[in-house]
């Protein structure tokens, strides 16, 4: 099983520093505050609408706001790039080794099926790693 996940393994590893984006917050409660966060965390779109809600008018051509100094267009294009520079990462069996599919379970419906099956976890490798650690590593791949 190990000479068959290798190369997801290496896959995954290389694009495991863009897995993670930071999320941003407002520091306070004015609605300009909440505007750029949303921005950067779900786009200028959201930031539009829920901006229309408060009667405030955002436009895709012209400056309307800044966040920290910086307009609130290029705020969503920077979020924007972060997001289509994530590589989405595919799990998936090489064989039908009962130690495989054991990996592959523990990802679509967790760890208590494969804990029911072998009792003890710690003695299921996935990819060489323990099945806790490669389960938390790819939960959200497409499997």
């Amino acid at each position: 099983m190990k000479k068959q996940l290798v190369m997801l393994s290496l896959a995954c590893i290389s694009f495991g520093s863009l897995a993670s984006n930071p999320h941003y917050f407002s520091a306070d409660n004015r609605i300009e505050s909440k505007l750029c966060s949303l921005s950067a965390n779900e786009g200028f779109t959201a930031a539009r609408k829920e901006a229309a809600k408060h009667g405030i008018s955002m436009s895709r051509f012209s400056k309307s706001i800044l966040c920290n100094g910086t307009d609130i267009r290029e705020i969503a294009k920077k979020a924007q790039s972060l997001e289509a520079a994530k590589a989405a990462v595919e799990v998936f069996a090489k064989n039908e080794q009962k130690e495989t599919q054991l990996c592959i379970t523990a990802l679509k419906k967790g760890l208590t099926p494969v804990r029911e099956k072998i009792g003890n976890l710690n003695t299921l490798k996935c990819n060489g790693e323990a099945v806790t650690d490669f389960v938390k590593r790819y939960q959200n791949a497409a499997i």
